[in-house]
């Protein structure tokens, strides 16, 4: 077989005009897990009204005012992640298993003698893994109804640039201008030879170079990173009534990507050839949140809390690459093409900065003890997507409006999201307690965007990246225990399993992958109260 084209295409440079953020960037940072504490979670982290735990105060700052002794706590999360994919050619299953160290917190009571109105000012700090990346997935079609030759075509045509302005190589343009002003993956495809200008020449119109769409697709893709907080607290209680607190969060992203996603094409039922699209990206942010919070005890069965967390401020930088290679035969000519930058360092290899602001949350919680052995909690999240999750420049100004703006795609495709948490806890002795709790989480999603996709489009951007997960709504079911060892030492455990199904796209408008999420976490906190 004669290769027609055998490409590689590695995209190189530091990035300027074009823009790189994309709606499902941001909404892959502003996302959190259900982590913290054995005893929070193993309650659903259904903590918001009850205080007195380091996760408790992350939900509501409010909870480090019940505090009465000082305390350090830490926690390590025991997880078995598992994701199984399915297209037409069959499922297929991916698992990881990681220890995380989830959390550490330092909380110091500060008495305030002769004073029966305010009796402490409580002062606390902690580390708090919010978010965890780590998974890989792997997803295989036969004989799909859209290949990503055809999309680059569509993608090239929307932007409507002749070839004379994406051509590299000899008689083409540098690759300095190409890479700063040029969608990317229409550069790939047209100097991979995976698509073709129509006639006439100049007219900005494409169509796929293969025959027939692709026969077979493999991607497969891994992902790496978390979303970690530094938390400083402080709060008091009024009368042994009303709690309040404040917490200033400093946050940092560190998330890892590479992605792989391979077509081969038949032409009249013979092998034709093939492609392979390759990403890097790497992501580093730093940000800062500020959450305020008030509980109170109009008796002393119940407890009412309500906080508010503001958006988070980011400031953003991606380091990413890609490489095309392709290999076609049409029997009658071959030859060879490359590109490369020769400074370039893959590691390393694009880089842009941005900001971006995370949406802001309303928490309503309300908790009651039965008998001072028995409490039952819930929480109930309002999550504002659509209207505070938001991208700008790294000078911090709006994006360019119009067809290329994420933010208005954000508006398009996102709603509010709620989050109900509850939780249950029975003191069986003095020193040991059961518990049992469950979480669920709504996609953000609007409902016709996972409904009929094809009538969105979801924007990844100018980089060459093109999978995304539209999340379904997540199901967390939580148990566990705790026992206290004396009045200064306990540790609690907690169990979590998690499930939740998402639709996965290699690129907008390709068929769909069924895609299952199913982990199992233990977690074991060990805390000193003095």
């Amino acid at each position: 077989m004669k290769h027609v084209s055998l490409l590689l295409l590695t995209a190189a440079l530091t990035f300027g005009a074009a823009q790189a953020q994309n709606e499902m960037d941001a909404y892959r940072y502003s996302k959190n897990d259900l982590t913290g504490t054995a005893r929070s979670v193993s309650m659903g982290g259904a903590f918001g009204a009850l205080g007195g735990d380091i996760s408790g105060v992350s939900i509501n700052p409010a909870g480090i005012g019940v505090y009465q002794t000082s305390e350090i706590v830490t926690t390590l999360n025991f997880q078995n992640s598992k994701v199984q994919t399915e297209m037409n050619a069959g499922k297929v299953d991916e698992s990881k298993f990681k220890v995380n160290f989830d959390n550490l917190a330092f909380v110091s009571v500060f008495p305030i003698f002769d004073n029966d109105v305010v009796r402490s000012i409580n002062i606390g700090f902690s580390y708090n893994r919010l978010k965890n990346f780590d998974r890989k997935y792997n997803a295989i079609g036969n004989n799909l109804s859209y290949d990503l030759s055809a999309y680059m075509a569509d993608r090239a045509t929307n932007n409507g640039r002749p070839a004379s302005a994406i051509a590299l190589g000899d008689g083409g343009n540098d690759w300095r201008d190409i890479w700063r002003n040029q969608d990317w993956l229409s550069v790939l495809a047209f100097n991979g030879h995976i698509i073709d200008e129509k006639t006439p020449v100049g007219s900005g119109q494409y169509v796929p170079a293969s025959p027939e769409y692709a026969a077979y697709s493999d991607l497969f893709v891994e992902e790496k990173g978390s979303v970690s907080t530094y938390d400083f607290n402080i709060g008091t209680t009024f009368s042994d009534i009303v709690s309040v607190g404040a917490t200033l969060s400093l946050t940092d992203i560190n998330y890892r990507m590479y992605s792989s996603y391979i077509e081969d094409y038949q032409n009249s039922g013979s092998f034709w050839g093939g492609q392979e699209l390759q990403n890097w990206m790497r992501t580093d942010g730093t940000g800062w949140q500020v959450t305020a919070g008030v509980i109170v005890k109009p008796v002393q069965e119940l407890r009412i809390g309500v906080s508010y967390h503001s958006p988070t401020w980011y400031n953003m930088t991606d380091y990413f690459a890609a490489d095309l290679s392709s290999d076609f035969a049409d029997g009658t000519s071959s030859y060879i093409a490359s590109f490369s930058d020769p400074n370039s360092d893959r590691s390393e290899d694009a880089i842009y900065d941005y900001k971006m602001r995370t949406p802001d949350k309303w928490t309503l919680s309300l908790a009651g003890v039965i008998g001072g052995k028995a409490i039952i909690s819930a929480d109930y999240e309002l999550t504002n997507y659509a209207n505070n999750m938001k991208l700008f420049d790294d000078r911090g100004n709006a994006l360019a409006t119009g067809t290329g703006d994420p933010n208005a795609y954000i508006k398009n495709d996102f709603r509010n999201a709620s989050t109900v948490r509850v939780g249950a806890e029975y003191r069986i002795t003095d020193q040991f307690s059961a518990r049992v709790g469950y979480s669920w989480m709504q996609s953000p999603f609007k409902n016709e965007v996972i409904d009929f996709p094809g009538d969105h489009e979801v924007v990844t951007d100018s980089r060459a990246a093109t999978q995304y997960v539209l999340d379904g709504t997540t199901n967390y079911f939580t148990y566990g225990m705790g026992y206290r060892f004396s009045r200064h030492f306990y540790t609690d455990i907690a169990f979590v399993m998690k499930s939740q199904k998402d639709d996965l796209y290699a690129f907008t408008g390709a068929d769909k992958t069924t895609f299952k999420t199913n982990n199992f976490q233990g977690l074991l906190t060990l805390g000193y109260r003095f």
